[in-house]
């Protein structure tokens, strides 16, 4: 009777206010008590000595480490903040190059030096793009410029077949206060040019009148009306005015003249 007196004392100041089988079985609590729990099994285990309570603290201090990871993996994820006095996004600012409406430039002048041939692009505003949107590339007998989301816009510039060839890297453009500048190193150095792309050169050449050298030779007089012909057949409206005015001028000039004029009838 006595020893069985001693074994419940000793079981009941195993732990102060605990019983042996009380420390066994741990009730369900929130993550704070069984962080609280948790620590105090740690500082029990840096002072027992006897190997067999050091074995069942750190059994208990396991298992509450498990329940606390498991109740931290069953709790929701965090909503983000949501802040109803935000602006809202601007549109401008999220649309992409790709999405924006492109605008081909087809406007421009061009002059000439003995070094260079310039076009000049006119577009407002220009000179305050961010130069890392303009984006340009030169060839032998062209160009290529890309300017991205520019007031709301991208805008194509293109030329192709340029009169003569050019030396793509040293040729440049500029921002120029509301224009682009571009400038194109000549290939052969004090070539007039006289128009900036091939096309427009050979048409030009087709359109001057032919001159034959043995007609003129033979009968001038019939080479200079079939010059006159040509010039009228293949000139504006302009020209026609003007050669209709020179003729008609001439006649009453010559009306009195053994060999008129011929009629423009007869062009």
């Amino acid at each position: 009777m006595m020893s069985q007196n001693r074994e419940e004392r000793k079981e009941a100041t195993f732990f102060p206010g605990f019983t042996s089988s009380d420390l066994f079985a741990i009730p369900a609590m929130d993550a704070k008590e069984l962080a609280l729990d948790l620590e105090d099994l740690r500082l029990l285990l840096t002072s027992s000595k006897r190997p067999a309570v050091q074995q069942w603290i750190k059994s208990k201090i396991e298992e509450i480490e498990k329940k606390i990871a498991s109740q931290k993996e069953k709790q929701p994820a965090p909503v983000p903040h949501s802040n109803d006095s935000s602006p809202a996004p601007d549109a401008n600012k999220s649309a992409t190059p790709s999405s924006l409406p492109t605008v081909k430039v087809t406007n421009y002048g061009w002059d000439e030096s003995d070094k260079f041939v310039k076009v000049y692009i006119t577009l407002q505003g220009v000179h305050n793009a961010n130069p890392s949107t303009i984006q340009h590339t030169f060839s032998n007998f062209g160009y290529d410029i890309l300017i991205s989301d520019f007031s709301g816009k991208n805008y194509v510039m293109t030329m192709k077949g340029l009169r003569d060839e050019i030396v793509p890297e040293s040729s440049q453009i500029k921002q120029k206060q509301d224009m682009l500048l571009v400038m194109m190193k000549k290939k052969t150095e004090g070539k007039k040019w006289e128009q900036l792309t091939k096309l427009e050169y050979d048409e030009k050449q087709k359109r001057k009148p032919k001159f034959d050298d043995k007609a003129m030779g033979d009968d001038p007089q019939a080479s200079l009306m079939n010059m006159m012909k040509q010039m009228y057949e293949e000139g504006d409206d302009e020209l026609k005015r003007t050669i209709r005015k020179a003729w008609h001028e001439g006649q009453n000039k010559r009306n009195t003249a053994d060999m008129p004029l011929p009629s423009l009838d007869d062009m």
